[in-house]
């Protein structure tokens, strides 16, 4: 089988996004007789002329998320390169920092370069059904976990405190944060409960108490085992329905159930009752949580089928051979 050269040009090399669609795949491409470089994207109208006389000899650019503009494109298919692009956010919308307005330069420059491209890796059939008016080679891959980096949680530790835990974003806190009366409404009635965020930004609330841990990826495994019930709250809008869940997915890659809104993927991830539980308002936020914090056997039961859950299609080894087939085939 002939060797095959790819160039991957990701956002940055510590952006989730670049270590869950491309980084971890790395150490098993040279066993699949798959050669790689892999840059940043280039800044400067100079960088990218430098780059194309870079990838000369490559079969195929792998670009990560982000839209490319036309004479980009354009010089790309001079040098007679294949290109996949790798979607794993609804990069066709604007985020709610930009206030969740529709914006036609990012869909016209999203589907621009879903045609031009070979063939298209989206994270979730939210996203696919976005690319495929424009191409009909999409294949879906999940964010994945890489399995081997977390280890499940020890129920048997008793803890003074049931911890109800959060992981993400500063960007996300504001989806957190609108739970607050959920959280205090809780803690009025049951004093053993604590809101733990791992984030780099936080908040308080009134009655509940937060445990505030700044994020560290050296640190995420044994952060994750400390929650034992783990929360995912999306609001339901165009750009939030194609995220691919990392956060509750980390949660089941140590065995931890979830409590998450019933938005995009997540109701493909999630079966009520099996690996965890759905809430779309307060009292329903209320409810479920406090269901989970009554119930330890409960919680360890929905936490090992999330785990099952997490090993049968959103691990990293059982996506492996989908991301290499794609390189392969294209």
């Amino acid at each position: 089988m002939k060797t095959k050269r790819v160039y991957f040009l990701i956002q940055e090399w510590e952006h989730p996004a670049s270590r869950y669609r491309v980084l971890q795949y790395l150490p098993y491409l040279n066993e699949a007789q798959i050669e790689y470089k892999v840059s940043l994207f280039p800044d400067s109208f100079w960088q990218w002329m430098k780059l194309f006389s870079q990838i000369k000899d490559f079969d195929v650019l792998y670009v990560q998320k982000k839209r490319l503009c036309r004479w980009q494109l354009w010089y790309l298919k001079r040098k007679c390169i294949k290109i996949i692009y790798d979607f794993d956010d609804a990069v066709m919308y604007k985020s709610p920092v930009d206030g969740y307005r529709k914006s036609f330069k990012r869909q016209r420059t999203f589907a621009r370069t879903v045609r031009f491209s070979d063939h298209v890796i989206a994270g979730n059939s939210y996203l696919k059904s976005k690319a495929l008016p424009y191409n009909n080679n999409v294949t879906i891959i999940p964010t994945t976990i890489d399995t081997g980096k977390y280890s499940l949680k020890n129920y048997d530790i008793r803890k003074e405190k049931i911890s109800i835990g959060w992981i993400g974003s500063k960007s996300s806190l504001p989806f957190i944060q609108e739970l607050t009366p959920a959280f205090d409404r809780l803690a009025e009635k049951n004093k053993s409960l604590e809101l733990k965020i791992i984030c780099n930004e936080f908040f308080d609330c009134e009655t509940m108490p937060v445990q505030k841990k700044m994020w560290a990826k050296e640190e995420e495994n044994i952060d994750l085992q400390g929650i034992d019930i783990g929360l995912a709250p999306l609001p339901n809008h165009e750009w939030t329905r194609g995220k691919c869940a990392t956060k509750l997915l980390q949660y089941f890659a140590v065995g931890v159930p979830v409590v998450c809104s019933p938005v995009g993927v997540h109701e493909e991830i999630v079966e009520e009752g099996v690996n965890g539980m759905f809430a779309s308002t307060i009292d329903e936020w209320t409810e479920k949580i406090k269901c989970l914090a009554a119930d330890a056997a409960l919680r360890k039961r929905m936490g090992l089928e999330g785990k099952k859950t997490l090993d049968a299609g959103y691990s990293l080894e059982a996506n492996v051979p989908k991301f290499i087939n794609v390189i392969r085939d294209v």
